[in-house]
Parts: structure tokens; sequence; C-alpha cells
């Protein structure tokens, strides 16, 4: 909502000529009406109410511009705007994600519904487009200030993608082996889907979350249930209703395990895609040596739990790599994609080489994936940790003396004198500042 608050506005609102003319009048011992006084007070309490609801940057700009705005009431609405590419950058980006994914979703559903009521009528078609249409002017009419945190976008997008599964996890422990048919299964992923959403929006809105810990959730929150199946199949069970059950425990295991991890260390969403990265590589690895392992030994489930431990090991290594480090969402996405791209030489040099050894094929990849994953992070930790030394070191106190100001405030004490409507207005001689 303090995005709505803006200097300019205030400014309009301190200069209304209506509020100014009853404080003059005040000022020069006038008696007002009972309604005019009434007036005057709510007016004030208002302009209160709106300077503190107004965001830092733009309380920031009402103290530089306002001298100005004084002088040249004209240049108010010159104010420099944020070009088109700036403003989709910011929270509006947000919003559009969440109004098209919800599209898609809403397509989703749609698909759902025609296939667990066995629709095959003439135009039946056109439902999938219809839910497609209506999910997509849902946010469009109810979302008022055209606004979705980053919060609420990604714990939505999560909780719906999620929601899909668990739908099907809690299907199989119910049913088991008998599905009906799918029906049940259809049914309630797509409820838990709609729900799961709408709780991760609100969760996302409500909440006063930083952006890191959002993120934590989605990831632990989609690690864990695959931990938890790959656990399952090790242990060579049969059962449907146990890889629901161990889906659906994973999934809670994650948001209490994305908790304590925050509790630990308040990760910024930069340091969570550079976890995401170190994650990823450790996976392959893991699949790789339960590819070699099968290769000379025979195959065997229980290879599962390599690829799982290997996944969760990348992404408790990369938590302790990262402590304190707070990577920014550009210096995450750059460590990601250096990742991404050692990983990629990795498979050229082998191919390259003509390597015929399986353990190279894995192992190469990891290695120079995982190099430039830790040139990366040691780089930008270098450079954060003395920008923070820097800013430690910056002398935040200021102090300004300027003894004419005394000389001035004399001028000004005689102007008043002789003008008792006049508001006074004096020229500090000593200003003393303290930069938070």
């Amino acid at each position: 909502m303090a995005q709505n608050y803006s200097a300019a506005e205030y400014w309009k609102m301190e200069n209304d000529s209506v509020y100014n003319n009853l404080k003059k009048r005040q000022n020069a011992g006038d008696t007002l009406s009972i309604s005019k006084m009434e007036s005057l007070l709510k007016y004030k309490l208002r302009l209160d109410e709106y300077f503190a609801r107004m965001p830092d940057n733009e309380k920031s700009s009402y103290y530089k511009n306002r001298s100005q705005w004084d002088r040249q009431p004209g240049t108010i609405d010159k104010i420099a705007r944020p070009q088109e590419a700036e403003i989709y950058l910011g929270e509006k980006s947000a919003y559009t994600n969440y109004v098209i994914s919800s599209g898609i979703f809403g397509l989703i559903y749609g698909i759902n519904t025609v296939t667990f009521f066995k629709m095959n009528e003439k135009g039946v078609g056109a439902i999938p487009l219809l839910t497609a249409g209506a999910s997509t002017l849902i946010p469009l009419l109810t979302i008022k200030d055209r606004k979705v945190t980053y919060n609420s976008l990604k714990l939505s997008l999560h909780g719906k993608t999620l929601g899909l599964f668990q739908g099907m996890a809690l299907s199989l422990v119910i049913t088991g082996e008998n599905t009906k048919n799918g029906k049940l299964l259809l049914g309630l992923s797509t409820l838990t889907s709609i729900g799961m959403g709408q709780l991760g929006y609100v969760l996302g809105r409500d909440q006063p979350w930083s952006q890191g810990r959002a993120a934590l959730y989605t990831f632990y929150g989609t690690l864990m249930p695959l931990e938890g199946l790959a656990l399952t199949a090790a242990f060579k069970t049969e059962d449907p209703r146990i890889y629901g059950l161990a889906f659906l425990a994973g999934g809670a295991g994650g948001y209490v395990l994305a908790d304590r991890v925050y509790q630990w260390n308040n990760f910024t969403p930069g340091d969570i895609k550079s976890t995401k990265a170190l994650t990823a590589i450790s996976a392959m690895l893991g699949f790789g040596i339960a590819s070699d392992i099968a290769e000379n030994s025979g195959g065997d489930l229980t290879l599962m739990l390599i690829p799982a431990a290997t996944a969760l090991g990348g992404a408790i290594g990369s938590h302790y790599w990262l402590r304190d480090v707070r990577l920014t969402n550009q210096q995450g996405r750059n460590t990601a994609l250096a990742t991404t791209g050692g990983a990629i030489t990795g498979f050229g040099v082998i191919s390259l080489f003509n390597s015929e050894s399986i353990t190279a094929n894995y192992l190469v990849p990891f290695l120079t994936g995982f190099s430039s994953y830790a040139i990366l992070v040691h780089l930008y930790k270098k450079i954060n940790q003395q920008q923070y030394l820097k800013a430690e070191k910056e002398n935040r106190w200021k102090f300004d003396f300027m003894p004419q100001n005394i000389l001035i405030n004399q001028k000004l004490g005689k102007i008043i004198n002789t003008d008792p409507g006049r508001q006074p207005l004096f020229l500090p001689a000593l200003s003393v500042s303290y930069k938070f």
C-alpha cells in the first residue's frame, strides 16, 4: 500500500489553498468557527497519517525537492519516471507473472475437469479455454492495487504446482492400486492445487517473511518430497500408499526444515538460486555414481539413495558456504549460470577426447561445474565483504557549523516582530546528522 503514497502528492496536500488559508488565519489570531477548527484538525491528522505511510524513498524525495517545488510549483509533475523496462523489472513483473500463471493453471484445471467427467460432447474443448480465461480475469478483478509481492508470486506458483502432485499422492494413500479410473486422482489434484496456490498467495501477502525465507520454503518444499520417494524406492516398497505417504511427509518435513534453516541464517533469494545450482550438479554426480555402480555390479533400487544423499549434501554444503554472504539476485543468477556453463564445458571436454569411461562422463562435468561455482562464490563473497567493511568504516556522523545563520535569524526575528501573522522559520546554526 505504501507504493501509493508519493512525495509529490503529499506536497500538494500540504499546500492546499483552503488548508493554508485556515492555518494562516489561525496563526494570525483570528477566531475560527467550530466546524472550521474541526476541518483544520482533521486535515492535519490526515497529513500526518499520509506522511507516516509514505515509503522512505518518497520521504527522501520530499525533503530533497520541497524547496524547489516551493519556488517552482510547476516542476512537481516533471520528476523523472522510471522507463518501461525498469517498471517491468519491479513489482509489476510479479503481477504480470501471477496473472499469466493463473491462466496456465486454469487451463490445466479445465482439462482435468473434462477428463474427470469424461465429456465427449461437441464443444467440450471450450471448457479449458473458459477456465483459463476465468482464471486470468479473477486476479485482474480482485487484486485492486495491481501489486503482487515476490513472496506471493513464488509461494502461489509453488503451491499450485506442488498441489497437483500432493493431490495425486493423497489419492494414492486413499485408494492404493484401486484408482477408480483416475477420477479421485484428478479431483484431488485439482482441489489441492487450487487450495495450496491460494494459501501460498495469502501467506506471501500477509506474513512478514523475507524473500529468502519464501525461497527456502519453495526449495525444500520441492526437494524433500523427492527425497522421500527416493528413500521409499530404496527400500523396494511396492505399496503405492507408502509412496504417497512418503511424498506428503517429505513435503511437510521440507517446510519444517526450511524454517529451521531460516532460523539458523537469513538467506537471500540470490543465495537460494546459488544453492539450487550446487544441488543440481550434486544430484547429477549422484546419478552418475549410481549408474557407474549399476554398470559394474547390476542395478538395484537402493542405488537411489546415492543421488538423494548427494543432492541433500550439496544443499547443506551450499548453506554453510553461503552463510552471511548475502548474494544479490543477479549474483545468485550468475553463479547458477556459471555452474551450468562449467558443467556443459565438462561434457564438451569429454566429447572432445571421446572418453568411453563412465566415471569420466559424470566426474569431469561435475568438477568443472563445481569449480565454476566455487570461483564465483569466492569472488562475490570477497566483493560483498569489502562493501560491508567499507560501509562500517564510513563516518556516519556529519557535523555542520553555520555561524552566519545566527545573524540571519536575528534579521528574521525583527521581520516576525513587525508581522505577527508570519510563521517563524529560523535557520540552524548547528546541524548534526547520523546515517543509519
